[in-house]
């Protein structure tokens, strides 16, 4: 989500033990019960799962400052649901559920932050299941770009976004549900006519105005999504505070 750990987040993380996964390297497999929770410090963790043919299907990719496996940590599941493997070089911070659950209940603004993160993932999770809802590969593609280039991308200018995440077509594949081939060829289509371009391995260059004008929702690809401005923070007087105790 471009997010990065919070100003309260990073003051707590700051004392803890930090690990590192190599790309690629899986931090958790289905079904297995974790030792403590992880919130990511640097690099990129995705989840996902496999098919009866044992074909990855991407569920989501998870950004600095985000928990996982944020069910297990809020007592929602007894496991991990899901893979969990970092897709680049990845520095995580190791902290057990108590700790961090204790540190959420002790501190408003932590946990209006976890819940702005939250919100966030719930969001950027409708514009995936938006994009893997079109009938069509090509409509499948673009709004798959447009939910990463929301929720994974960075302003170059007026009219640029870098998808800041390195994704190989098999990724894109993986994450729409279509073949590599076909992946591929509609990838391929919108180069040409310049919706995106290549910067460096595998990272988008996305022309925003010609994007939104090939969406098939013209009111989503209008709409203002705020994903990079963190909210105000949070100021709870003595008198609200009291009404909640």
């Amino acid at each position: 989500m471009q997010s990065r750990p919070a100003g309260k987040q990073t003051e707590f993380l700051n004392h803890l033990r930090v690990t590192l996964y190599k790309d690629h390297e899986v931090l958790l497999f289905q079904g297995e019960v974790p030792k403590e929770a992880y919130v990511i410090k640097k690099g990129v963790v995705k989840t996902y799962n496999l098919s009866e043919s044992g074909e990855e299907q991407l569920i989501e990719l998870n950004t600095a400052g985000d928990v996982l496996p944020l069910p297990w940590v809020l007592g929602k599941l007894p496991s991990s649901l899901y893979y969990y493997e970092a897709l680049t070089d990845t520095e995580l911070y190791c902290v057990p559920r108590e700790t961090y659950l204790e540190y959420l209940k002790t501190d408003p603004q932590a946990l209006f932050d976890e819940f702005e993160r939250a919100t966030l993932k719930s969001l950027g999770g409708m514009l995936r299941l938006n994009a893997l809802m079109q009938p069509k590969a090509t409509h499948k593609i673009l709004s798959t770009i447009h939910y990463l280039s929301q929720t994974h991308g960075i302003p170059l200018g007026q009219d640029q976004i870098e998808i800041d995440i390195a994704l190989t077509h098999q990724d894109l594949a993986n994450l729409t549900g279509l073949t590599r081939e076909t992946t591929a060829t509609e990838i391929n289509k919108l180069k040409r006519v310049g919706v995106i371009s290549y910067r460096r391995r595998s990272i988008y260059i996305v022309n925003m105005p010609k994007l939104k004008a090939s969406l098939n929702d013209q009111f989503i690809a209008d709409s203002q999504i705020n994903f990079r401005e963190p909210a105000p923070p949070t100021v709870v007087g003595s008198a609200v505070r009291s009404r909640l105790l």
